[in-house]
């Protein structure tokens, strides 16, 4: 079934709002998770910048992050993940 969904929050960082939020088109969980994955990897630049001087950690199976900067103190974190949709109202 195609009930699922990347959602990308784009530009977090501690000090400030405005990160961009994106949502893929309806997928299957397998195909939203290789594509949440690829994303990351700046695979998918229509729908995610490639981010530089970054490092992609896994949070689980249906989530990355992408931490770019210093491990101390990064500059900011882009992170994929992927949803269910539940209701389509």
């Amino acid at each position: 079934m195609n009930d699922h969904i990347v959602v990308a929050e784009i530009g977090l960082t501690k000090n400030r709002y405005g990160a961009e939020i994106r949502t893929s088109g309806p997928m299957s969980r397998e195909q939203a998770r290789a594509f949440a994955l690829e994303a990351a990897r700046g695979g998918h630049p229509d729908f995610a910048p490639a981010a530089k001087d970054a490092r992609i950690l896994q949070v689980g199976a249906d989530q990355y992050l992408v931490v770019e900067g210093h491990r101390l103190s990064p500059d900011s974190l882009n992170r994929f993940t992927v949803t269910q949709v539940v209701d389509h109202s």
